[in-house]
């Protein structure tokens, strides 16, 4: 792989990660349950260290590291806004509209393994990716929580 593939693959988990950061920030916004807030809180905080640790990454491979989310994160986060509205805040409602979005961030890290990435790299995407599947699971324990008490 070129630098520049390198760079770009770098780039595009950037994105996806700092959409995933942001939803998460919205989403503890939204909250009402104090316990979710905090759950969303901590995992923006994670997803915005992994980033850091990506954009890191690509200036080592002499790239200019991306700084803002995808268009369709944009998007996505609209549409948890607009759920949340509809729903009244259903804590179940508002995970499930997370999740998607970590199925998605998943999806593409999945994507960049399948490359030919530089060792160190690879390892530290496969990291991410772990740390993404095994939030996605805390999630949806979280939900089925949320659902067994409405």
């Amino acid at each position: 792989m070129t630098k520049d593939e390198i760079v770009d693959t770098l780039n595009d988990l950037i994105q996806i990660t700092e959409d995933s950061h942001e939803g998460y920030r919205k989403s503890a916004e939204d909250a009402q349950d104090p316990d979710l807030k905090t759950l969303f809180n901590d995992l923006s905080a994670q997803r915005g260290a992994m980033v850091r640790d990506l954009q890191k990454h690509v200036a080592e491979q002499g790239g200019a590291p991306e700084a803002s989310g995808t268009m369709l994160g944009g998007a996505h986060r609209f549409f948890v806004d607009l759920k949340s509205a509809v729903v009244g805040r259903d804590p179940a409602a508002i995970i499930q509209e997370v999740e998607r979005g970590e199925t998605e961030a998943a999806r593409r890290y999945e994507q960049a393994l399948d490359k030919d990435l530089p060792t160190h790299l690879a390892s530290v995407i496969s990291q991410h990716l772990a740390r993404i599947r095994s939030d996605r699971d805390r999630l949806a324990t979280v939900k089925q929580g949320s659902k067994q008490a409405s």
